[in-house]
Parts: structure tokens; sequence; C-alpha cells
């Protein structure tokens, strides 16, 4: 078990009222396989995605990375060096080429520019980025492309958690059925844990498991 949440409860204060958005969310996740969270808009997904991307913490319970809470640990750590996420709108950074966008997490851990540029192209080759684009701007690249360069980073962040926030929101039907194989792919091969957050529904057949958020708890389908 890589991922785990127990007892989780999370609240935020609207203008009017109190809105319990988590009232104790229990599940756990394995390195191998691929996860989806469902649920209508405001349900919780987000909510649950950001605790365990550790952007914020339980207000109660835990979520343990390898029995370890995240309440324990450096938040800016983890997200550097435990947890990968891979975004909707892709979040590349503009002015690098894709290459630059994949060696940017292995650079900010200390690794030397050459040895970094060596297995981004590795990566890039690994989720099916031609070698002429190696050295493209995001803005050149199609939607699908962009999002296999956004999956090549996440690889580069060197850990086995994989968070996906709607990865196939802005894709078409054939690049959103070659996004979530690629991602089957690397939790069989690679052993890593990916976990999806989707209102896709043509998605879920494709997963290992399903959970669906449902009056602030997930509820496995």
């Amino acid at each position: 078990m890589i991922l785990e949440l127990k007892d989780v409860v999370f609240s935020y204060n609207t203008r009017w009222n109190k809105v319990d958005v988590l009232k104790g969310v229990n599940c756990s996740f394995e390195r191998g396989k691929v996860y989806g969270i469902v649920g209508k808009s405001g349900s919780g997904k987000s909510t649950v995605l950001s605790l365990m991307a550790g952007i914020t913490l339980p207000q109660g319970g835990q979520v343990l990375l390898e029995g370890v809470p995240t309440s324990d640990m450096n938040l800016q750590e983890y997200r550097r060096d435990k947890v990968a996420v891979i975004y909707q709108s892709f979040r590349l950074l503009p002015l690098l080429t894709a290459v630059e966008n994949v060696m940017y997490p292995m650079e900010l851990r200390g690794l030397k520019r050459k040895e970094a540029q060596e297995k981004a192209e590795k990566y890039l080759e690994d989720v099916g980025i031609p070698r002429e684009a190696f050295f493209r701007f995001p803005a050149t690249l199609s939607g699908g492309e962009q999002q296999r360069v956004a999956i090549a980073r996440a690889l580069a962040c060197d850990t086995h958690l994989m968070l996906a926030d709607e990865p196939t929101g802005n894709l078409d039907a054939e690049n959103s059925e070659i996004i979530i194989d690629l991602l089957r792919r690397l939790a069989a091969e690679r052993n890593y844990c990916v976990i999806i957050v989707t209102h896709d529904v043509d998605v879920m057949d494709k997963l290992d498991v399903v959970y669906k958020m449902h009056d602030g708890v997930l509820v496995r389908r």
C-alpha cells in the first residue's frame, strides 16, 4: 500500500454557513493499479486530490504515504519529491521546450543539466513523443502531445504516486483513449499507483478500481 486516507475530515466556511465536504473518508491505494475518483461537481473530489497532493492537510484524520502522515512531513518536499500531478490544462511552462519542461523537476532536485536532458529524452520517447518534437514549445504541440509531455514530466518526478486531475478533459475521444492506455501501461509495467479524478464516464471501464464521492465519503463502485 502506498497511500491511505484514514477518517479524513474537511470542511470550509461559506458566507452563509459551514460546508462539511469530507465526512470521514477511508480508502487505500496500491502500486500497480489505476484508480478513479468520480462524483458530481462540488462533491469533494478536488478536495481529496488537494489532500493527496499535499496542497493542504486534513482537518481530521490522516493522509498517509507509505505509513507516514503528511502532517508529519515538510509539504514542500512532499510535493516536490513524493507525488506527481498531471493537470487537465497541462500546465507546461510556455517558454520552455518539451524536453526542458521534462528536465525542470530533475534540475530542481539538483541533477546536472546533461544527465537531466538524457533522462528527459528517454521519458519523452516512453510516452510516444517523436524526437522532432523534443525541442518545440508547448504552443506548437497538439493537446494530446502536450498531455503526453505532462506525463513525461510526471515520470521525471521520480515517484511511484501519480495523481491525474481530469487528464482527458481537454482531449478528443481518440487522444483520451491514448492517454488512459498510457497511464494503465505505466501502472502495470512500472508499478506506479495512478489515481485519476474524472467526470469522463468512458474512462471508468478501463480502471482497476473506481471510487465514487457520495455524501462526503468515498464508496467503492
